[in-house]
Parts: structure tokens; sequence; C-alpha cells
């Protein structure tokens, strides 16, 4: 339901819900009559935490639960263990000298609850209703489970009559308390305030104390980590000196003479790399070797050289001084010239192996130099990652000795503050004893019950309608029928004898019954656009929704258009039927005239043995003559006449085929033939019926038929197949309809002037 179905449907029960809230403020002010007076006494308690910071270590100690939220004072305001200090103080529980508990006076005034209980049991039981409770068997308990249970009646006396709010979302607190004793009251909430202030002192003293003592097992875990810290400090620069025999220092200049002479030796192995390929490669090309630096800057290969030229020298002086007479010397000379070639390529060769032995001798320096070089490296590496592990051993020790003079210097401070630590919270005013009862109890009794009783009222009206099965919306009918919903007929005049009604249809033709009773024709005829429908049949649920009324309406409609219509009464159980249609003249009256018509109505005995339907059907008379006919329209009317008895069943006759031969002849004379048939579910003749019709219209009566009737009836026609072309509403009260909800109802009667 939303909230216009809500506001609707307590618009429409609220005498109902006023009638329940005048019921709860009668029993409202008959508890108040029997309650005694009470009075309430009050306190206020400023709630101010001081915002000192007796450890201030976020980064080493989590904070833990503060409880400075003004919920959490309440909560202890109303903790058993506050109380039961409050009961021991005012001593509201003692042992007399037997050992039994004595009996508290009676202080606490009766909620408005048990006063009504207690009312509607003494009502019972004098009425002879209820009888009283039995006394059990009681085994006496001991003297402990007497004072444990008065303290448990006490705690919950005071918890059932203390009041603990906050005023105006600040820090203030308000305590109250009702009693039949205003002084008992007023000491009661002053031991209260009293006894929280002494609770907060004594809470804040334990967190100090838990402070202190979690700093004092934290400097001892501190002062065991930085001997841990400074033992193993010592211990790696103790192995680290007998494992190094040098420093790094020493070691880092090593390294670097090493490096640069691993360099020279790497550009002199370059330069005589050179120098031997160059002397190789002339020696092998047997050139000039004077050409070659290396062969050149050989002495011997000098002195080779100047002798040679010398011979040379000696060659020439020869031939130019004994011309061809020279010639055993030159053969001389020659010879000694090639024996100092071979010297000097002898010469050469010492020459390139010695580069070549030079060029071994550096490559060997060369690799012994990086073995070293790389020795050296991993040393330095070593002693790298040996002067790192020792930084971060001296970094640990710092740190520790850091933190521990922090804790040392907290101790200190949390000591100190610990002296000026206050509870947090003070008294504002403490309780006077009330000189006037407190009314304030009374008002909310009386509001509880008249809100009690409007609530149940509701409540009531709610489960009514989610309960209720009868049908009061189109969309409901539609809903529960799965066809539409054609008209909806109100109640106005449908009261009315059939005469009376007719007469008015015809008179007021603009009424809102009027229009409704066209609308319905309306859609009646042009329900199947393939092809009109001749047979209409009118039935319903069960007796009493206006089924004789709405055939008859309908036909008057039908016969005002120009089409020839027949009303068919096929109710054979309902005698009232042949007595309302009995008062027509008939066709035949009709046809003899004024004076044929005036006689037979003054003679009645002749008026009430006509024939009628069952005298046609046994073929003792004419259609004509079984006819009646209403005389300001001209409607046809076939029904049993005043004087007809039938000897057989009323569905043996509508299941013959008389009765069927009957049908098809009024269809083949008549434009619309209208059937009045007996509800569904009251017999089986609307069943036997729906076969002959080309259409049902099924009529539902406005807040009274049932859902579950509307199903039933339309699976007994749909199981024979009944063309039901939808459901109308009949005898609809507007004045009670539009009260549910926004819909056609509201507007026929909000616009009512406009049918006259």
């Amino acid at each position: 339901m939303n909230l216009r179905e809500i506001a609707a449907l307590m618009w429409r029960g609220k005498l109902s819900i006023l009638g329940c809230g005048l019921i709860g403020m009668l029993i409202g002010i008959v508890i108040v009559a029997r309650q005694e007076p009470v009075y309430t006494a009050s306190t206020s308690i400023l709630f101010e935490p001081e915002p000192v910071q007796i450890v201030d270590l976020s980064n080493v100690l989590s904070k833990p639960e503060s409880g400075t939220t003004i919920g959490n004072q309440i909560e202890i305001l109303n903790s058993t263990t506050l109380l039961e200090q409050v009961v021991k103080r005012l001593e509201l529980v003692t042992l007399d000298t037997d050992g039994t508990v004595a009996a508290a006076p009676e202080e606490t005034p009766q909620s408005g609850l048990s006063l009504a209980k207690e009312t509607v049991n003494d009502a019972l039981e004098a009425l002879g209703l209820a009888a009283p409770a039995p006394a059990a068997e009681a085994v006496p308990p001991t003297a402990e489970e007497q004072y444990a249970q008065g303290m448990r009646n006490a705690i919950g006396r005071l918890r059932a009559n203390m009041g603990i709010y906050q005023v105006n979302g600040s820090g203030v607190i308000e305590v109250s308390y009702s009693s039949l004793d205003p002084a008992q009251s007023a000491r009661i909430v002053n031991t209260v305030a009293d006894e929280y202030i002494a609770f907060l002192k004594a809470s804040k003293n334990r967190d100090v104390v838990t402070v202190i003592e979690l700093v004092d097992e934290r400097i001892k875990e501190l002062k065991k980590n930085v001997a841990s810290s400074e033992e193993d400090l010592e211990t790696a620069r103790l192995e680290l000196a007998n494992r190094q025999a040098q420093s790094s220092q020493m070691t880092s200049v090593q390294l670097t003479a090493l490096n640069q002479e691993l360099a020279s030796i790497r550009l002199r192995i370059a330069e005589s790399r050179a120098r031997r390929d160059r002397a190789r490669m002339a020696l092998a090309a047997e050139e000039n070797l004077w050409t070659v630096t290396e062969f050149r800057e050989s002495a011997l290969i000098a002195e080779f050289r100047r002798r040679e030229i010398s011979i040379r020298e000696n060659m020439a002086g020869d031939n130019a001084i004994a011309g061809g007479s020279a010639k055993r010397n030159n053969m001389r000379n020659s010879a000694l010239l090639e024996q100092l070639y071979e010297s000097i390529r002898e010469e050469a060769g010492y020459i390139v192996a010695a580069l070549e032995f030079e060029v071994e001798s550096l490559e060997q320096r060369e690799t012994q130099l990086e073995g070293m070089v790389r020795t050296l490296e991993v040393t330095a590496i070593e002693q790298t990652a040996d002067e790192l592990a020792i930084e971060r051993l001296e970094r640990e020790v710092l740190s520790n000795q850091t933190l521990l003079q922090t804790f040392v210097t907290r101790q200190k401070e949390i000591t100190e503050q610990a002296s000026l630590q206050s509870a947090g919270a003070r008294i504002l005013s403490s309780a006077d004893a009330p000189s006037s009862p407190d009314f304030e109890v009374s008002a909310r009794t009386m509001l509880g019950t008249v809100g009690g009783g409007l609530l149940l009222g509701f409540l009531w009206l709610l489960i009514r309608e989610h309960t209720s099965q009868v049908i009061r919306e189109p969309r409901d009918l539609a809903d529960v029928s799965q066809l539409p919903v054609l008209n909806s007929i109100p109640m106005t005049g449908m009261r009315r004898n059939l005469q009376t009604l007719g007469k008015k249809f015809m008179s007021r033709p603009k009424s809102l019954l009027s229009e409704s009773i066209r609308n319905l024709r309306t859609s009646i005829l042009y329900s199947d656009p393939a092809r009109e429908p001749k047979v209409v049949m009118f039935t319903s649920s069960v007796p009493g929704e206006g089924k004789s009324s709405l055939s008859f309406l309908t036909g008057l409609a039908s016969q005002g258009t120009g089409r020839r219509t027949i009303l068919v009464c096929c109710d054979f159980r309902d005698d009232q039927n042949a007595i309302v249609y009995s008062k027509f003249p008939g066709v035949t009256e009709q046809d003899q005239g004024q004076w044929g018509a005036s006689f037979l109505r003054r003679n009645r005995l002749l008026r009430d043995k006509r024939p009628g339907l069952a005298s046609y059907l046994r073929k003792e008379c004419t259609l004509a003559e079984a006819l009646t006919r209403e005389p300001g329209s001209g409607l046809d009317i076939l029904a049993l006449s005043r004087s007809e008895k039938l000897c057989e069943s009323p569905a043996d006759i509508l299941s013959s085929e008389r009765f069927t031969a009957v049908i098809e002849q009024l269809r083949e004379e008549y434009d619309l033939v209208i059937l009045d048939t007996p509800p569904t579910l009251a017999v089986t003749d609307a069943r036997l019926l729906a076969r002959l019709s080309d259409t049902v219209i099924y009529l539902v009566r406005w807040n009274h038929t049932s859902k579950n009737a509307v199903r039933e009836g339309l699976r007994e026609l749909r199981s024979m197949n009944a063309h039901v072309s939808g459901c109308v509403f009949t005898l609809v009260s507007q004045s009670q309809a539009r009260k549910y909800t926004d819909n056609e109802f509201t507007y026929k009667r909000r616009y009512g002037s406009y049918f006259s």
C-alpha cells in the first residue's frame, strides 16, 4: 500500500480509530487514577574529560579506547557495578537478625503497564472469567541467595525508575529518579552522582597504573635490547679485526696502484705488439731491413751496414782503377756482401724473437696484475659489507638508546601527572527533595494508552483491509477475472421495483443511472468487432447482485435505439420475477386496444391466468400470447406467469431441445435477446444457457461479492467454453466507493451536476 491508500484507509476508518483511541484514553484515566503521586528528583553532571596526554607515543604504543563519549558515560551510570555500590551505600538491602532479607519500604511507583495488567486481571477475576493464581510451594532459600536476590531486585528498581539523558547535545548529563518518597528520590540520585564521580576517579587511577606498568615493562625490554645490540656491535668489530689483515683504506690505495700499473702494462703490450708485428712483416717480406726502426736501432746491424758500405766503396774503387781485371776482387766482395746480408737477416730474426719474448713477458705481467686486482676488489667488497653491518649495528644501538631515554623521560612525566589526575566530570547541581508530584508520569501514561489505542485501531483496519476478500475497485475485479470491466452501475434507484425503475429510466434519460445503462449497452453491442452479439446472457456468482434489474434496464436501453429486443427470464426458481413481469400487459392485450387492456387490468383473475413461457414451451399458446410488454418502451418480455407451475426440473427444461428451439426462434425474430439467468454458483442453469448465448455479461456486486466467488463462477462458465465479454460492477455506492482510491466513482460523484 502506498501513502495515498494508507491515508484513504485511515479516513474511511476514522471513527474506528477514534473509538479505539477513546477506549485507550479511558484505560489511561483508570490507570492514572490508581497511581500514587510520584516525586522525581534530578541532578546535572558535566562531563569534561581533561586533554592530558599521559603517554604520547603513537609510533610505539597503540592508543586504547578512551571511552570519552557521552554514550559510554550514560552506560556507566546505568551499569550494574555502579548501581550495586549505590545499593550498598544506601543499605537498600539489609539482613534481619535471623539471617533473612528485611523487607524494603515500597518506594517504586508502579508502571502503567503493570497497573493495566492488574486492572485487567482484577476485572476478569471479578467476572469469574479467570481464577486466582494458585500459590506455589516455596523452598526456603539460603541467606546468601536471599541477599543476592534482594540485590538484583534493588538494582532492577533503581534502573527502572532512573532516567539518564544528554542535555541538548552538550556534555551535560541529566540524572533523575522517581519515587513515592521525595527525600528518598533526592538521596538516591545524589548518591548515584557521587558514585559516578568516584568510579571515574578510580578508573583513571587504574588507567594510570596500567600505563606505568606498561612503560616499566617496555623500559625493561629496551634495556635488554640496548645491551644485546651493544654486545652484537663489539662482537662484529672483533671478528672484523681478526678477519682483515689491513684496513679498507690501505686496500683502496693498493687497488689504485695496481690499476695504474695494469693500465701502463697494457699500453706497453700494445706498443710491443705493434713493433713485433712490424718487424715480423718486414723480415718476412725480405725488404730493406734498414728502413725498419727496430732493426735500425740495432748496433750490430748498423755495423753490418757500415761494412756493407765499405765493401761497396772498395768494389767501386777497384772497378774504376783496374777495370776488367778486378773481377776476382769483385767476386770476393760479392761473397762478403752475401755473408753480410745473411748476418743482417739472422740478427733481424733475433730481434723479432726478442720482441716476441717481450710481448709474452708483458702479457704474463698483465695476467698477474689482473688476478691481484680481482683479489683486492673482492677484499674491498667484503670490507665494505662488514663496515655496513657495523654501521647498521651502531644505528640499532643508537635507536635503542634513544627509545630507552624517551621511555625513561615519559615514565617521569607519568609519575608527576598521576598526582594531578581528576575525575573528568563534576556535579553542576545537586538534587533537592521535590515539593510537588511529577505529572509527567501520568502524562506519559495517558499518551501511551491513547497512542496505543489509535495504533491498535489502525492495525485492526489494516488487517481487516488485507484479509477482506470483497471486491471494491475495477482493477481488483480485472485482476481476479482476467476480463475487462465494461461499466459500473450505481446503486441509485436499483432497489426499486421494475415498473418504477423502468418509468424512472424512461422519464430521466440524462440521469447517472440512465447514462451508465446506455454505456453498458454500447459496450455489449460493440464488444465483438467481428459480429454483433444477438443473444446476451446476464449472470452473477450469487443471488442479490442486481441481475434482473440490470437485464431489464439493458433491454429498455436497447429497445430505445430501435432494435427489437426481448427479455427472457430464465430464472424459473424465483417466483418473484413471475409476479413482477405478470404486472405488465400482454402483447395481445395491447393489440385489443384500450378497452381490452383496461378490462384485463380490472379483471385480476383473468390476468393471473394469462399464459407464459411454460405454456409456450408446452405449445399451449402462441409466442404473442406468452409475451408481456413494457408499455413505455415496447420491450417484449418472455417469462413465467403467476399461474404457471413447473412440474419438471428447471435444468431439464433449459437443456431441452424445446428451449433451444425457442431461443433460435427468438434469434430470428428479434435483434437482441437478453437472457436473465440464475446465479452461476447457486444452480447449474447458467452453465446450460451459456451454450445458447453469443456472449455472457458477468455481474459483480460492489463491496459484497468475494474474489473466490467470482473466480469459481467464471471457472464454471469457462468449463462450458462460454464467451464472457466482461464484468460489470453493480449496486455501487458512490459515497462509499470514492473513499477508497481516485477512480471513476470519485469523478462521477464530483461531477454529479452534469447528470440530470
